[in-house]
């Protein structure tokens, strides 16, 4: 169930609570929980769905933070579990705007990224030989991973998925 769910919840967490030792503090609490109630759990989707909202509160009550603020992180939790990788592409296309990307670095990032282009066919519709396009989203997903880590912690792609 872990290896199956951690994704699905760890993703949850940190796109709400936006604090990477924060999320992991939270997923642990909930796996645990898991552990301990295992025989008694019909569903895990649901009980991870019902138990995540639960122990984030009971968290960052304890850290006095204002129930309020806890109950607008969750306000669309459930389209996060419908589709947990709604947030992350949240996430990616925040960080793309942010970077500063020319139209053409934009292009090429979402010729190979989205729509699984090889170096050499974006380059004949740019224009550019391989070895430029190769140059170019390299340097492209350095800078999205620059940002991803000075604004959210996140060290590579897969912390995301």
């Amino acid at each position: 169930m872990y290896i199956e769910y951690f994704p699905l919840v760890m993703n949850a967490l940190f796109t709400k609570v936006g604090n990477k030792e924060d999320a992991n503090d939270i997923c642990q609490e909930v796996f645990i929980l898991l552990y301990e109630k295992f025989d008694e759990v019909l569903n895990v989707r649901k009980w991870l769905f019902g138990t995540l909202r639960y122990v984030t509160c009971r968290y960052y009550e304890q850290k006095s933070k204002n129930r309020e603020q806890i109950d607008r992180l969750f306000d669309d939790i459930a389209l996060t579990f419908t589709n947990g990788f709604r947030d992350t592409r949240i996430i990616i296309n925040e960080a793309i705007e942010k970077a500063d990307m020319s139209e053409e670095e934009k292009l090429i990032f979402d010729y190979i990224a989205v729509y699984n282009y090889s170096y050499s066919n974006v380059g004949d519709i740019l224009g550019l030989s391989k070895r430029q396009i190769g140059y170019k989203f390299i340097k492209i997903v350095n800078g999205i991973l620059e940002y991803l880590k000075v604004n959210h912690g996140i060290e590579s792609i897969e912390e995301l998925l």
